[in-house]
């Protein structure tokens, strides 16, 4: 398997203009993981591939591939690519993230335009539309939606009942369903499109396709990430709902547990109090999701430290949620199981 790249830089060449981008995004340095870099300097094209996540400050995307195009050192464009693949950043003065989705996002640096192409998607708070084609101006805060024959432009609002929604004929027209406040759930996650291969069911066994995938601690790209499943690792599949998958795995999930607790600061350590809670990120505040607990004596293995946190790989009981359309049914059951048992073995071992 090809090691992860981590590369951290200080150049703040994603969006260190934008407007609309929170003033202390521009203060941070950009953060790119990826499986994979290809640099051609004489073109000033910088191709990242496999697994692709980029952070600054509110602004994240994450990717199958991203690739960048440099003008000198200016960073002039960029195109992600994936199934999804996901934008997501803070306006300056909102409450609420934008976060957009399509099958390719491209992203114009000097005109401050992200256009979101395939199976597009854009929501912020309780508000979404939909589209093959968005093209989001984001220092005017203006956009520009294009319905296909087969998917036509719909704007919703998070609550949105099936049975309800206007048919999908005349693909041209706009339409528009709108619930009251009161109807609208506010854990709704940022939708998915469905598998068009074969995708497991409840409680069925199956692998990560050949892209990984991310992994969450709820229904929304917005929730905290618990790290990537590689591809062709075994994955055990206890439910589906609106485009995500919540999955046991044998190992890659990250969680977060109070360091007073756990015996070591690295390798293997034991957990040292009872019924340990384990944490999405490390802190207690509202935003920090309750995953699971450790038992007194359960054996972790110790990733980071964080101040008074440890980040450490969750059992293969845990429950993380993680993107249907990244996974695959398995056809072979005695296979799976006889996968599930290595991966098991081989993270024990570490």
């Amino acid at each position: 398997m090809i090691r992860k790249l981590l590369a951290a830089f200080s150049l703040l060449f994603l969006f260190a203009q934008n407007a609309v981008a929170l003033e202390s995004d521009r203060n941070q340095s950009v953060l790119v993981e990826a499986d994979e870099v290809e640099m051609d300097f004489s073109s000033g094209t910088r191709i990242y591939r496999g697994n692709v996540s980029v952070r600054q400050g509110t602004i994240r995307i994450i990717a199958d591939q991203i690739e960048l195009i440099y003008k000198g050192e200016q960073l002039d464009h960029g195109i992600a690519t994936g199934n999804p693949a996901v934008f997501r950043q803070r306006p300056d003065g909102k409450d609420h993230d934008v976060i957009g989705t399509g099958r390719r996002i491209e992203l114009d640096e000097m005109q401050n335009i992200v256009t979101f192409i395939g199976d597009a998607r854009l929501r912020q708070d309780r508000d979404a539309i939909e589209g093959e084609r968005i093209v989001y101006d984001m220092a005017r805060d203006r956009m520009i939606v294009r319905g296909g024959d087969a998917s036509p432009t719909r704007t919703t609002r998070v609550g949105e009942d099936a049975d309800t929604a206007l048919p999908t004929q005349d693909g041209e027209r706009p339409r528009m369903v709108l619930q009251p406040d009161a109807l609208g759930d506010e854990s709704a996650g940022t939708g998915t499109p469905a598998a068009t291969r074969s995708a497991p069911s409840k409680s069925e066994q199956a692998y990560v396709g050949e892209t990984g995938a991310p992994v969450f601690a709820t229904q929304s790209v917005t929730g905290a990430s618990l790290g990537t499943l590689p591809s062709g690792l075994p994955v055990r599949v206890l439910r589906m709902e609106d485009g995500w998958a919540q999955v046991n795995t044998p190992h890659s999930v990250r969680v977060w547990i109070y360091g007073k607790f756990v015996s070591a600061d690295s390798g293997i350590a034991t957990v040292t109090g009872s019924a340990v809670r384990l944490r999405s990120i490390p802190s207690t505040g509202p935003s920090s999701v309750v995953l699971g607990e450790a038992a007194k004596g359960q054996r972790v293995r110790v990733l980071s430290v964080k101040g008074k946190w440890k980040e450490i790989e969750a059992s293969a009981d845990l429950k993380v949620w993680i993107p249907s359309p990244r996974i695959e049914a398995s056809e072979n059951p005695s296979t799976w199981e006889r996968d599930w048992r290595e991966s098991s073995s081989k993270a024990a071992e570490g």
